[in-house]
């Protein structure tokens, strides 16, 4: 049994499509990261799935059940930016949320504040919490009932890289336990150290729904990006952009340059016979980054 499942899921505003046709599949306890520009259709999905968004047509389904229905208990949610009390403390902020589920466990609450580093300021007031506190309460919110399922929207919002890290640790250690993740993220970089899987949503389409790694090696199998270093970089540059190849500046004076994988073999062998010096030369793998670009088009629509 799936853990999250979307069939068909399409949401229209009057004629407009915020998404349009999605299908996908997510199995307990994977991390899948959900990547798109702004307006794509991210948040209305994740609002589907939660059912805070009645879909126009397909379906959502959470641990095989229709949504809505019981089984949005076991579903933790952090979408969008996280709503507090702001005259309540973050345990009074807590403790509400769990009396409203039914249940007052203040051991728990203990327990979920401790996990996201908010102990020694459980009795602040949220009008005194900056951005990435309440980015931390809103995850602490999510995991207060011991969720079988996670959607996260942004959840690093407002922290700093070490906040962001500790977070992204925090996330393993809750998908160890068998909870089963779907987080949107626009820092490209967290999310692929994070997931193994990722589906890309583009005007309301899915793009792509698969490995990491298949989709960077897209890119991979398109072209190469070399590192090289040269004893005359500008002589390289110039080069290097009379070739035709798009080239751009690298720290510690190099240069990095992109170009076809068949010309690839040769390029080194073609620098040394127009009388090039190269010092250094190394491929680069293709990031998340630059296969998300190449995905989509700088005119948004589908490549």
């Amino acid at each position: 049994m799936s853990a999250i499942r979307a069939t068909h899921l399409t949401k229209r505003y009057r004629r407009a499509h915020a998404v349009d046709d999605v299908s996908f599949e997510i199995q307990p306890g994977e991390i899948v990261g959900f990547l798109g520009p702004n307006g794509a259709g991210k948040t209305t999905t994740l609002r589907m799935l939660a059912g805070l968004v009645r879909p126009t047509a397909g379906e959502a389904r959470i641990l095989g059940a229709r949504v809505p229905g019981p089984s949005l208990l076991s579903v933790g949610t952090m979408i969008e930016e996280p709503s507090f009390y702001p005259y309540l403390s973050g345990w009074d902020n807590l403790r509400h949320t769990a009396l409203l589920h039914g249940a007052l466990d203040e051991a728990r609450i203990r327990e979920v504040l401790a996990f996201v580093r908010l102990e020694d300021a459980a009795r602040k007031k949220l009008s005194a919490y900056s951005q990435g506190m309440r980015q931390r309460l809103g995850l602490a919110r999510a995991l207060l009932s011991r969720p079988k399922v996670l959607l996260l929207d942004e959840p690093t919002n407002g922290l700093d890289p070490v906040g962001i890290a500790e977070i992204r640790e925090n996330l393993r250690e809750v998908a160890r336990g068998g909870v089963t993740i779907l987080i949107s993220s626009h820092i490209l970089a967290e999310i692929e150290k994070l997931v193994e899987r990722v589906l890309v949503i583009e005007q309301g389409k899915l793009l792509f729904d698969g490995p990491l790694r298949s989709l960077t090696g897209r890119l991979e199998a398109a072209s190469v990006t070399y590192v090289l270093a040269a004893t005359d970089l500008a002589a390289l540059r110039q080069a290097l952009r009379g070739y035709g190849y798009t080239v751009a500046e690298e720290a510690g004076g190099r240069l990095s340059v992109q170009l076809p994988e068949a010309d690839a073999a040769g390029l080194l062998a073609r620098l040394a016979s127009d009388g090039h010096s190269v010092t250094e030369a190394r491929r680069r793998e293709a990031s998340l980054e630059d296969a998300y670009l190449r995905l989509v088009r700088a005119d948004q629509r589908p490549a």
